[in-house]
């Protein structure tokens, strides 16, 4: 799918413009500390704060948390007693996400964690997420599956961003071979589109997300 396909000016006419919190992360993170500009679009926050207030977890997982962006529209939606556990690899950028997180005043429901994700999925519990969000390394889509998927309850959630695999994403993540990580993202899209134990559908973001919902048994047949 084409990004012309997504009526991008169409939506920013009829959303509200982004909060001056947002617009400070922004603009702090890209131009003051020169970070890539790769987060997701303002749209997308949005889908990933209502997804969340609907499903309502308890126990987040966010796989690359880069600056904190989306981490604070997942932050947003958040009940009384909710934790999101944002994982970025790159300590500069955690550490910015920290202070952007503190900064919207969301530190008491956010653990950023300067960690890589496969070896912190590894070591969950079965069954102990509510909700996933993949927006790490493309290359390793299929290797966060594998891990998020058991980690994740039954009914939990599971949101995958880049899902319509139109970006270079080679370059934002300083690699030489962008097939690889188009690789990732149609293997991890196929697999789930495609699996009994998932229910999946796309949305129509700029990038696009793959949502899906691990089957519980008390679901039909």
């Amino acid at each position: 799918m084409s990004a012309a396909t997504i009526p991008t000016a169409y939506i920013r006419s009829v959303l509200p413009p982004r909060d001056e919190v947002l617009d400070k992360v922004l603009r702090h993170s890209l131009l003051d500390k020169r970070m890539p500009a790769i987060q997701v679009d303002d749209n997308a926050g949005r889908v990933l704060q209502l997804l969340t207030a609907i499903h309502a977890p308890r126990k987040v997982i966010e796989i690359g948390a880069l600056f904190g962006y989306s981490t604070i529209h997942i932050a947003r939606a958040l009940a009384p007693g909710a934790m999101l556990i944002a994982l970025e690899i790159d300590a500069a950028a955690a550490a910015l996400a920290q202070q952007n997180v503190d900064a919207a005043g969301l530190g008491d429901r956010v653990s950023i964690e300067n960690s890589d994700a496969i070896e912190y999925l590894r070591n969950l519990p079965a069954e102990s997420v509510d909700m996933v969000f993949v927006d790490g390394a493309k290359h390793d889509y299929p290797n966060y599956l594998k891990h998020a998927f058991r980690a994740l309850k039954p009914g939990g959630l599971l949101i995958a961003d880049d899902a319509f695999a139109q970006a270079d994403f080679a370059a934002a993540e300083g690699l030489d071979d962008n097939d690889v990580e188009l690789r990732g993202i149609e293997t991890y899209n196929r697999v789930v589109g495609r699996s009994p134990k998932l229910f999946s559908a796309f949305l129509g973001t700029t990038n696009g997300f793959l949502v899906s919902r691990k089957n519980a048994p008390e679901d039909p047949s």
